[in-house]
């Protein structure tokens, strides 16, 4: 099945760079305590030798900082590897939808956001979940009107580094805000987008790990919103949000 190929090529993705991660952690651990062990015989030397020992100290903060990131690092891609292989576990929509917002606000920090399915016969977008906004703005977004609306008709994800859009005259005012749109995808055509509107206060800007993290989400949110939708086709029994 599609489904279960999609899943598996995504696990073995999301494993191979939770090695990587696991070796540059090791890497890092051996460089830190080889560093350790250079501040502990140059702490015992003369007063003569402080420049070394403070150089040693720097380059000792430096590595512990590395580590510190790649831990968080390798953490939040634990938790995406967990959250991917849930959304291909289940056929029932609401929970598939609920995977996705969780991912949304844990994993990127987000504080408001929105899941929008195409129904290409209306070219429209519909909000299908969101959390924090005003859904009735955003029930209904018609295709290429606004950010959200040409992210659906070109399959190009929009990003605000920054946080903002205030200075950005091609969206709606209801966009002012907006930090990502992300087009969600099957086989390069476009069925929907998730869009996450503002960040938590205590994240300033999306990281290039966030952005890693989307293009690895908006296959996985597709496919399995897709299944959600053929397994109701098919009698499921399983609703579908209009």
């Amino acid at each position: 099945m599609k489904k279960e190929r999609e899943g598996q090529r995504g696990a073995q993705d999301l494993s191979s760079e939770k090695r990587r991660l696991q070796e540059e952690k090791a890497r890092l651990q051996e460089q830190l305590l080889k560093l350790q062990e250079q501040l502990d015989r140059c702490q015992g030397e003369e007063v003569g030798e402080k420049r070394p020992v403070d150089h040693a100290e720097v380059e000792s903060e430096q590595l512990s900082q590395q580590y510190v990131a790649l831990e968080e690092q390798n953490s939040r891609l634990a938790n995406l590897y967990v959250a991917i292989y849930r959304l291909h576990e289940t056929l029932d929509r609401n929970e598939v939808l609920n995977i996705i917002q969780e991912i949304l606000i844990n994993l990127v920090g987000a504080e408001e956001l929105g899941i929008f399915e195409l129904d290409s016969e209306k070219s429209l977008l519909s909000l299908v979940a969101s959390s924090g906004i005003n859904a009735e703005r955003f029930h209904k977004i018609t295709l290429g009107s606004g950010i959200i609306g040409r992210t659906a008709v070109t399959g190009e994800a929009h990003f605000s580094r920054g946080g903002s859009n205030n200075n950005n005259k091609v969206g709606s005012p209801d966009e002012a805000n907006l930090t990502a749109c992300v087009p969600l995808k099957i086989d390069g055509k476009v069925t929907g987008a998730v869009v996450v509107f503002r960040l938590l206060p205590q994240k300033p800007g999306l990281e290039d790990m966030d952005l890693e993290l989307f293009d690895v989400l908006a296959t996985h949110a597709a496919t399995s919103l897709y299944c959600t939708r053929l397994h109701a086709k098919m009698g499921g029994g399983v609703g579908v949000t209009a």
